[in-house]
């Protein structure tokens, strides 16, 4: 048994309150005492490696600690007691999600939980065992519902994609989550061997929106890409947006990305396929809409539009299947993809 565990804080970091202290004292106390048979060691303010966890971040300090000599049936590896007072607020679902995610179970209690003297271990035993309260079980929780990110919560990964750094003036590529509403950036750090999440360089990019507005071609199924543009940065939207684009490659124009001019139709009458020209180079970008997805192809010059255009599938104007023959019925043609006039 550890025996750091006592009436009094082992460690207490100069901005925390007395009476938070007093509090996590109060509940390794409780920990010791219920558990002292099956406890490894029971402890306050014990950092605990998360490195693991998915969510970017390498290590948790859990407020109270008992971890556990043999893994407990309804606790797992250890049981953690969070105190959440005043200038000791935490991020509660990304935490939960840290320690659920190695092992240990999580209760999160406030001040007003707390007696002068003691704490009642039913206060705990009452935040698991009630409908929504605050207690969190590696028995009962899945660790990935705690994670704000939609492609985590349903495959266990984040949906990562690369952002240019010479497009948001930063030194590197990083990458970003472009799954909703997750908004975790990261990027690989040669000399330490692993990713870096978050970074303060990675986070604040200096360019203007609306200098990179011209830079994303319209999405036709999305109703429009500057519209998403105008929200709020911290939303990430942007970062979302030019993340492995490839409309967004390197440019000799002035600065360092293609800006796209008006769009034209290739084919006439056939708006979803679109040619975009660069203001400042030869490169051409066309733009197939049709189908499921999109399709793009870069040219160092004008395409002839009577090229069969490899990813497009065949020239509209020289399709023979039978769904544009006159009287036919099919309203989108499996060839070339074309939706028929009705």
């Amino acid at each position: 048994m550890d025996d750091t565990a006592g009436n009094t804080c082992p460690s207490t970091s100069p901005g925390e309150s007395s009476t938070h202290a007093r509090c996590v004292a109060l509940a390794v106390a409780t920990l010791q005492e219920k558990f002292d048979s099956q406890a490894r060691r029971c402890a306050a303010e014990v950092d605990l490696d998360v490195s693991e966890s998915g969510s970017g971040n390498k290590t948790r300090r859990a407020d109270a600690l008992v971890e556990f000599t043999d893994e407990n049936p309804f606790f797992g590896n250890g049981l953690v007691v969070e105190v959440q007072h005043h200038h000791h607020d935490k991020d509660t679902r990304t935490t939960t999600h840290d320690y659920l995610s190695i092992g240990y179970s999580v209760v999160w209690l406030s001040s007003a939980d707390f007696g002068e003297e003691q704490l009642d271990y039913a206060v705990i035993n009452d935040a698991f065992a009630e409908k929504d309260a605050s207690g969190y079980s590696v028995r009962n929780c899945s660790p990935r519902h705690f994670l704000n990110c939609e492609s985590y919560n349903y495959t266990g990964e984040h949906s990562w994609g690369t952002v240019p750094g010479y497009v948001l003036t930063c030194e590197e590529d990083y990458e970003i989550c472009t799954s909703r509403p997750c908004t975790l950036r990261r990027r690989y750090d040669e000399e330490a061997g692993e990713y870096v999440y978050d970074s303060e360089e990675i986070t604040t990019p200096d360019l203007p929106l609306k200098v990179l507005k011209n830079t994303l071609v319209k999405e036709v199924s999305m109703g429009g890409i500057e519209e998403p543009l105008k929200q709020r940065y911290v939303d990430a939207v942007l970062e979302k947006a030019l993340a492995d684009r490839p409309e967004v490659d390197q440019c000799p124009g002035p600065k360092g990305f293609h800006e796209w001019g008006a769009s034209e139709s290739v084919y006439d009458g056939y708006t979803k396929v679109e040619l975009h020209a660069c203001q400042h180079c030869p490169v051409h970008l066309l733009t197939d809409f049709r189908g499921y997805g999109r399709t793009d192809l870069f040219f160092s010059e004008h395409p002839d539009p009577d090229w069969d255009l490899l990813s497009l599938k065949a020239d509209p104007r020289q399709c023979q299947h039978r769904s544009h023959e006159a009287g036919q019925w099919f309203e989108f043609c499996p060839d070339c993809g074309v939706t028929n006039p009705q």
